[in-house]
């Protein structure tokens, strides 16, 4: 380590130990394994890194500032200490709980796990051909005669009642998937994972079969008359339903666990799910990749005419303060894209009518992402250090919030090119992605070349002067924004419509008769569902 600054060792290592506290942190208040096999997993590691990341910039931003009065060596401890209590602090608490609850909601905790569990429940079941063996050994085991357990499984009312019969099948039928699923070595993680619940839940299934087994012995016992008996094939029945319905619940949480943790692609996961027995159809993920290409994008387009401009030190931007700058413009950018998309997948006051815009939830929405830029922004230009001679160094508000008009026209434009597509109703997504692109490139580059406008007049106002910049370089900033603009006019709207129209189509099948199926078939066919 000869030649290295020690500060700069101690702040790496400092980022580090942050990066593992954080990481732990993001899963309070539950157990790592709940979120972990609740979600899919490349949800789970943006989020977790997305947690960190947040957590290892405040904490270089707290470093910063600690530093201004003492050496960045001595200020470092008193950083990872605060950061420690940060979060059983009263109003810091309180910021850190809403930032990792959004981040969980991000990783889609608990909403996927709960919608799979919910899509599997509303799905018809094949009972497995293991299933009848299985109860008849087992059964069998505990002393009921074969006759009688092949009399009750028979779905015609003698012994027990269709429902009941179908229910303890269904439950037997879950059971010896997962026995076969065990098998299975990538799956073994998963069940080591959840070895307790899997454990608990062997003990319920040995729990119902000896006490199925002693209602179906009593039918043998007792001699009722034909009214009594039907009343007694009732009783028994539900009894068995009680007994089994936690234990399928349970069989079928543990199965939407496995499908999002473990399986990485939809058709895999659909697959698996019917190698169960359930025909079903899982709801259509929102993709991060859009996200990711156009954050790593913004943040190159903020960099890279850094490097083409010859700055006298009045205006010289190093290399932390340029990086953590575009960080912080990035950052802001992809608030901006997740205020434009996520209201309109879980709230109607975002949608678009037949006859009208949601022209509310714009203001709403735009105001929420014009705040929540000029809060990072400002965080950032308050902390860094920035030369004299630009505006963010000595009126850091001023410059966030003239900056900060970017996301809210950023955060209209793309709400109302998906609002266009979802009015549209069309099939096909890819139609007119074109036509956004070129729209947003150009609203984007109006809009730099208005805020360049903007920064030159609010300079003067406080007295500054703008740097000598070549027009060149101006073009190159409005070009590089413009080609940002197509990228996410290109991307994001027809991405988010083709997730909110595939989840539409299969919410509105769930309530055809609980078939989740049905939608796909036309109204002319007959219905095949047998009705009682």
């Amino acid at each position: 380590m000869h030649g290295l600054d020690h500060s700069i060792v101690a702040l790496c290592l400092g980022a580090i130990a942050i990066c593992i506290v954080s990481a732990i942190d993001f899963h309070a208040p539950f157990q790592t394994a709940d979120i972990r096999y609740a979600v899919m997993r490349d949800r789970y590691y943006f989020a977790v890194v997305g947690y960190v990341t947040i957590s290892v910039v405040f904490y270089f931003f707290v470093a910063i500032l600690m530093s201004r009065g003492v050496e960045l060596l001595v200020a470092i401890p008193g950083t990872i200490a605060f950061m420690v209590l940060a979060p059983h602090l009263p109003l810091l608490g309180w910021v850190i709980d809403f930032l990792r609850s959004m981040m969980q909601t991000l990783a889609r905790y608990p909403q996927a796990v709960e919608t799979v569990i919910v899509a599997i429940a509303r799905s018809p079941i094949s009972v497995t051909e293991r299933a009848a063996p299985e109860l008849q050994r087992e059964l069998a085991g505990y002393g009921v005669p074969a006759g009688l357990i092949e009399k009750a499984l028979n779905d015609d009312n003698q012994v027990l009642a269709v429902g009941a019969a179908s229910m303890i099948k269904q439950v037997a039928s879950l059971h010896t998937s997962f026995v076969e699923l065990r098998e299975n070595k990538r799956f073994a993680r998963f069940f080591r994972a959840r070895k307790a619940a899997f454990d608990e839940m062997e003990k319920q299934y040995r729990r119902m079969l000896r006490r199925s087994a002693r209602a179906l012995l009593l039918t043998e016992d007792i001699t009722v008359s034909d009214v009594d008996a039907v009343e007694l094939v009732l009783e028994i029945s539900d009894f068995i339903v009680e007994e089994c319905e936690d234990l399928r619940v349970a069989y079928q949480r543990r199965l939407a666990e496995a499908t999002l943790s473990v399986v990485d692609r939809r058709d895999s996961r659909t697959e698996l799910i019917s190698s169960f027995g359930y025909q079903t159809v899982l709801p259509q993920p929102l993709p991060f990749a859009p996200l990711v290409i156009i954050f790593v994008l913004d943040f190159v387009v903020s960099v890279l005419p850094l490097f083409f401009m010859n700055l006298s030190k009045n205006y010289e931007v190093g290399s932390l303060t340029g990086g953590l700058s575009s960080a912080a413009h990035a950052v802001a950018l992809t608030i901006s894209i997740f205020f434009a998309i996520y209201p309109k997948t879980s709230t109607n006051f975002a949608r678009p009518s037949l006859y009208a815009l949601p022209w509310r939830s714009y203001v709403v929405f735009g105001a929420l992402s014009y705040l929540a830029g000029n809060a990072v922004l400002w965080i950032t230009y308050s902390t860094i250090p920035i030369a004299p001679g630009w505006l963010a160094s000595g009126h850091p508000l001023a410059a966030s919030s003239l900056l900060s008009l970017v996301f809210l026209t950023n955060t209209l434009v793309l709400s109302i090119l998906l609002d266009v597509r979802l009015r549209a109703d069309a099939l096909d997504y890819h139609e007119a992605r074109l036509r956004d692109g070129a729209t947003h490139a150009v609203v984007m580059a109006c809009a730099m070349v208005c805020l360049l406008i903007g920064f030159t007049l609010v300079s003067r106002h406080f007295g500054l002067n703008m740097p000598y910049i070549s027009w060149l370089v101006y073009g190159s900033i409005v070009a590089l924004f413009g080609l940002l603009g197509f990228v996410m006019g290109y991307l994001v709207p027809s991405t988010a419509e083709a997730y909110i129209e595939a989840n539409k189509l299969i919410r509105k099948s769930s309530a055809l008769n609980g078939n989740r199926l049905e939608w796909a078939a036309p109204a002319s066919q007959p219905s095949t569902q047998v009705r009682t």
